[in-house]
């Protein structure tokens, strides 16, 4: 009897909390992290019969999103992680329908920590069964979602459904990341969210967040400096007592900044305590040694595949490396001769050392030349009939 009046006691404060537009209390009655869950499991014990607890609910879809939740509660340990996420998208798509015809933000709360909670539903279904269909149908709620949340555009932020628009947009390039279609197939709504992050009434965090998706969005699309802009913003504004946050925005920020030619002091990457690949990856770079350079990629390619850098730092960082390469050879030829005149002999066979192919040719080595001139990387003129090259000051 105790058990049922908990759960009498729980229907008839989320009715309340319905009826009286209480966002504070629903947030609190509507909870989905792993330990509060197992809490709320342990006081209250829900039975199979659950439409007789529910059924003095007067709003046919807030009856369905109560039955839902606590159907999601007490199945979620003894049911499968798909049968789990279903549940979640389902009662995503309830809220969203609920938000569509609702007035102000007073929603936004609980949908705040349901959409995480989707994100990470989605990705503990990927990890157990390698599927990553989990991750289209948490991008297709999350989009729907937002396109409703968007859609409040009359009323000041602070009072409107907008209010949680950069939370769910950054979930939603989060998500796009992850989905087997192209990136932009989701996140061409979140990139809408833009335009508000400069405007007041959200919170920092939410800035922050949307600032960090964004910027690997970013990344992975090679917008090299719009990544960059969107990953400092959130790596400076992030408070330094969030000591992970900060090293996992630097991470892709050091990656965005080395494929500009800059890169990260020892001392920074000491404070934040960088994994030891970094500080190879930097001294490889900067010695202009690109076969020890992608030698270290390899060796350390699951972690780079997990930050979605590998391919990126693989390959965008080749011209670079071969530019450090030439300068070297620009500098000791300068000082041994005071000429800025290079033989291509000499390049070529800096090329083949940096790179440990030694089966490059004069051709190669003059297309790698051209590219570095092509995209102002270093100044200077080839003269193919003579085998020289001539860099400016």
């Amino acid at each position: 009897m105790g058990d049922n009046a908990t759960l009498v006691a729980f229907v008839k404060s989320v009715n309340d909390a319905f009826t009286y537009q209480d966002g504070p209390a629903l947030s609190k009655l509507f909870v989905f992290n792993d330990h509060t869950l197992s809490v709320f499991q342990n006081r209250i014990h829900i039975s199979d019969d659950l439409d007789s607890y529910v059924s003095y609910i007067s709003s046919p879809i807030q009856l369905q999103i109560t039955l839902t939740y606590l159907n999601y509660v007490r199945d979620r340990q003894s049911v499968t992680c798909e049968e789990t996420h279903k549940q979640l998208c389902r009662l995503a798509e309830l809220f969203t329908s609920l938000l569509t015809n609702a007035q102000g933000p007073w929603l936004i709360p609980t949908i705040r920590s349901m959409a995480v909670a989707l994100c990470l539903s989605a990705q503990r279904v990927a990890k157990q069964t390698d599927d990553a269909s989990a991750f289209t149908q948490s991008a297709t709620r999350l989009l729907q979602l937002l396109i409703v949340i968007l859609s409040d555009s009359t009323t000041p932020i602070a009072s409107s459904k907008r209010v949680g628009a950069l939370v769910v947009a950054g979930l939603l390039l989060r998500i796009s990341l992850r989905t087997s279609a192209a990136p932009g197939a989701y996140a061409g709504k979140a990139l809408e969210a833009k335009s508000l992050v400069s405007l007041p009434g959200f919170p920092q965090r939410d800035r922050i967040t949307y600032s960090y998706w964004l910027g690997r969005y970013y990344l992975v699309c090679y917008y090299i400096d719009a990544a960059r802009k969107q990953l400092e913003y959130a790596f400076s504004k992030c408070p330094s007592w969030h000591y992970h946050n900060k090293r996992a925005i630097l991470r892709h920020l050091v990656a965005a900044n080395m494929l500009r030619g800059q890169l990260p002091s020892n001392e920074l990457l000491e404070k934040y305590d960088m994994e030891p690949v970094y500080y190879d990856l930097a001294a490889c770079f900067k010695q202009g040694n690109l076969h020890l350079f992608q030698q270290n990629l390899v060796d350390n390619m699951e972690f780079f595949r997990s930050q979605g850098n590998f391919l990126l730092l693989l390959e965008r960082t080749k011209l670079l490396i071969y530019r450090n390469a030439l300068r070297k050879v620009a500098l000791l030829n300068t000082n041994a001769e005071r000429t800025n005149v290079l033989q291509y002999r000499d390049v070529l066979r800096a090329f083949q050392l940096t790179s440990q192919n030694f089966e490059m040719d004069i051709l190669e080595m003059e297309s790698i030349l051209a590219s570095l001139i092509s995209q102002k990387m270093v100044l200077g003129y080839l003269f193919h009939h003579h085998q020289v090259v001539n860099l400016s000051h």
